[in-house]
């Protein structure tokens, strides 16, 4: 027995006295994440978009187009033109988004295609993603919040997921963006 005790210690001494490989291990930290400058100039331009979701009181369903965000000192301008997936239609939208650096929010006003205006907040203090929640709005006879989660993927590209509650009820998934810039 006292072998074994013995072997099992100087086991374990050899095996503290290796390193791992550098970079590897407990003391490694994750990967840097891609961070851009917060505000108004990180959409300033042109993006392609594909929208892949459900029908809903806001939207016909899958779409793709063009946004174009037109920066003016804390203020964007939003003109979106496209296509509606089935039946094949085109659609414009528009609004504005302001820029709060001090309380790092983007305070936006929407027209969408259907004619609904949607106002709400998107909360911006993590330079990786925007949380936007509507105002109700109606639309279609019914009562309707948007929540929004854009995640800042680079400089070239940025996803929304986008989630609505009808009539008070719980939010659902509506579906998914993805931004492309121009």
């Amino acid at each position: 027995m006292t072998f074994l005790v013995v072997a099992l210690t100087l086991a374990l001494a050899a095996a503290a006295g290796q390193q791992e490989p550098a970079g590897r291990g407990r003391g490694r930290g994750s990967p840097p994440q891609p961070q851009q400058k917060q505000g108004v100039e990180y959409f300033a331009g042109g993006w392609s978009f594909t929208w892949t979701g459900r029908e809903s009181p806001i939207t016909a369903g899958p779409r793709k187009g063009t946004t174009v965000f037109t920066a003016a000192g804390n203020r964007l301008e939003m003109k979106t033109e496209g296509t509606i997936e089935d039946p094949s239609a085109a659609f414009t939208e528009s609004g504005t988004a302001e820029w709060d650096a001090a309380r790092k929010t983007l305070t936006f006003k929407e027209t969408l295609a259907n004619g609904t205006t949607l106002a709400g907040v998107g909360e911006w203090s993590s330079p990786l993603a925007i949380r936007y929640e509507s105002q109700p709005a109606q639309a279609a006879k019914q009562s309707v919040r948007i929540r929004r989660t854009y995640s800042i993927l680079s400089a070239q590209s940025f996803s929304v997921a986008e989630e609505i509650s009808i009539d008070g009820g719980p939010f659902q998934r509506l579906g998914n963006g993805l931004y492309q810039k121009n």
